[in-house]
């Protein structure tokens, strides 16, 4: 346990950059974008919306009780939607720590070095997958629920400012303190939703010896294109979008949060609603459904196997 604690501690230091410090500037860059447009907002001379001919900004003080309880219910579940591009950003630095990781090992001959060390092959690439996995989600996650924070409050000061109070409704919210729990209890769901993608970007790096996005992306891109193109030619009768959607899709954008709402499950039940979500726990509990189901399953089966692999020939090649 120790030694997978250092050899987790080792992976962080060396990528602190992609893990750590990219959803902070984002968040910062964000930060800095709101505060620029609340500021023209509230100190330009235009700086009112209107909606049927009332100022946004006085809308507050017209509100009924019920429909003033009603927006602020929205606001308090959905603010954490304003980090979005966090999770959307982590997907590209996942994908491209798992892709390098072993392969950049080799590049530089430093593997050399580690495998003179009494450290197993199994413990180095688990350590891998538990900091893309387990460590830079929930790091992203303590910045998405800060930033957001601060940008729902910058919000509310500049409405504020404008003659409409809400920083007692919000405050006084539990929804306002539950959101950023509600988006954490999906990172056992991404978990194992990204394996396939984790598996196959961290097997291919162990095996390719140059360009490994080419062979990562363009294999499945050429295999997936080939076979629609013999299917058209031939007129085979194969359903090439099952291939596309859940074999090359899965391969290369599992990594991405939040990805699985494209899968077929949701699509085929919009019409008992377990598509649709009203509030973020319609949208918790709906993705925690994905548990149920046979694709989420094959995946992980898909993704330990490419892991197992990747461990195999990470002890079987010979760099020396």
């Amino acid at each position: 346990m120790n030694t997978m604690k250092w050899l987790i501690k080792r992976e962080f230091w060396e990528h602190k950059g992609g893990f750590f410090w990219t959803p902070i500037v984002v968040g910062m860059l964000m930060i800095l974008f709101v505060v620029t447009s609340l500021a023209i907002v509230v100190f330009g001379r235009s700086g009112s919306a209107f909606i049927n001919g009332v100022p946004v900004t006085s809308l507050a003080a017209q509100m009924a009780d019920a429909d003033r309880i009603q927006v602020v219910g929205r606001i308090t579940e959905w603010y954490m939607g304003t980090s979005s591009p966090l999770f959307f950003v982590l997907g590209f630095v996942v994908f491209f720590f798992c892709l390098g990781t072993l392969f950049d090992e080799r590049k530089d001959r430093s593997i050399l070095f580690w495998k003179s060390l009494p450290v197993s092959d199994s413990a180095t690439v688990f350590s891998k997958v538990l900091l893309a996995l387990g460590i830079a989600p929930l790091i992203t996650v303590a910045c998405a629920a800060i930033m957001s924070v601060i940008i729902l409050l910058l919000s509310c000061a500049a409405m504020a400012m404008k003659g409409s109070n809400f920083f007692a409704d919000i405050l006084g919210s539990t929804a306002f303190y539950a959101a950023p729990f509600k988006w954490a209890a999906m990172w056992p769901i991404y978990v194992l939703w990204a394996l396939p993608t984790v598996g196959w970007l961290i097997m291919v790096g162990a095996w390719a010896r140059s360009k490994p996005f080419s062979w990562a992306v363009g294999v499945p891109l050429l295999a997936g294109g080939l076979i629609s193109w013999v299917n058209m030619m031939f007129e085979l009768g194969i359903e090439t979008s099952w291939l596309w959607t859940q074999i090359i899709a899965r391969l290369l954008l599992s990594a991405f949060p939040g990805y699985w709402f494209k899968s077929p499950y949701f699509a085929t039940n919009n019409d008992t609603g377990l598509g649709q979500y009203q509030t973020a726990s319609d949208m918790v509990s709906q993705s925690w459904q994905l548990l149920g189901t046979a694709n989420l399953w094959f995946g992980v089966i898909a993704g330990a196997a490419m892991i197992y692999a990747a461990i195999y020939i990470r002890r079987s090649k010979d760099e020396s």
